[in-house]
C-alpha cells in the first residue's frame, strides 16, 4: 500500500494554524484558560516571554501545536452522542470568537485530511486512525456544530509533557536552524510515539495472558510415535 506523506499545501495549512494558535495563546487573558489548565507555571512563563521572532520560529514546527483531545475517547464518545439541536438552545459558556474560529479551521483541516489521507493526519496532528475514521463518517457541518460550542476542547498538544514543551520553547526557537530542526524532529518523535492507554484498551487480545497449549504439546510426541510405529 502506498502511504502518501504530507504535501506542501498541508504543511502551509499547519503553519497557518500554528500561527493563529500561538497568537491566541499570546493574547491577554487567553493563556490562562488554555495554557495554565495543564501546563506548568514555569513553562507558561517561558512561553509568555517569547518575542515575535521566536513565536514565528515556533509556528514553523511541522505538526499542529494545537490539539483537539484526539486521544480522549471518553470525551469524544460524549461529544458525538450529544443532541446538537438541544445544545444550540442551551445557555452554555461559549468560547471566544477567536477560539471558535480557530476550532472551526483546525477541525475542518483534520476532517478533510482524515477523509483524504488519514496517515498524514497522524503525522501532522497526532490523531489515531480510529479517531480519523470516526470524524470522517460525519458531515463537516455536523462536526462543527458539535465542536465549536465546546469551551474546553482546544488545548496545546501534549500540554502535560514538560520535556516536550521545554524542548520546543528553548531549542525549538533557537536562532540556529540546525538546532531548531533537531528539536522539531525530537518533538515529532515524541508525538508519534506517545501511547495513550485508550489505544490498547481497543486491542485486549494483545495484552492478554494467553495460556500455553500444554496438552497439545504433550500429545505431539505421542502422535509422532504412533506414526513411526505404523
Amino acid at each position: 500500500m502506498d502511504y502518501q506523506g504530507p504535501q506542501a499545501a498541508d504543511l502551509a495549512d499547519v503553519h497557518s494554524l500554528n500561527t493563529a494558535f500561538l497568537a491566541c495563546l499570546h493574547s491577554p487573558g487567553t493563556a490562562v484558560g488554555l495554557l495554565l489548565r495543564r501546563m506548568s507555571p514555569a513553562l507558561v512563563e517561558r512561553f509568555v516571554a517569547l518575542n515575535a521572532r521566536q513565536l514565528a520560529r515556533l509556528a514553523r514546527t511541522p505538526f499542529m501545536l494545537l490539539s483537539f483531545r484526539e486521544h480522549d475517547d471518553e470525551f469524544w464518545d460524549g461529544l458525538l452522542r450529544r443532541d446538537v439541536s438541544r445544545d444550540l438552545l442551551a445557555p452554555l459558556e461559549r468560547p471566544s470568537d477567536d477560539i471558535a474560529q480557530l476550532t472551526a479551521a483546525g477541525m475542518g483541516f483534520l476532517w478533510q485530511l482524515s477523509k483524504r489521507n488519514p496517515y498524514t493526519a497522524r503525522v501532522l496532528g497526532g490523531a489515531s486512525l480510529y479517531w480519523c475514521e470516526r470524524i470522517a463518517t460525519r458531515t463537516l457541518m455536523e462536526l462543527l456544530l458539535r465542536v465549536i460550542p465546546c469551551n474546553h476542547l482546544l488545548e496545546p498538544r501534549l500540554a502535560d509533557n514538560a520535556d516536550f514543551w521545554s524542548k520546543l520553547l528553548s531549542a525549538g526557537v533557537s536562532p540556529e536552524r540546525e538546532v531548531r530542526v533537531a528539536a522539531r524532529l525530537c518533538a515529532l518523535q515524541t508525538m508519534l510515539t506517545q501511547s495513550p492507554a485508550a489505544i490498547y484498551r481497543r486491542l485486549p487480545a494483545a495484552a492478554c495472558n494467553m495460556p500455553m497449549p500444554a496438552l497439545r504439546v504433550a500429545e505431539k510426541p505421542e502422535r509422532l510415535r504412533g506414526a513411526k510405529e505404523s
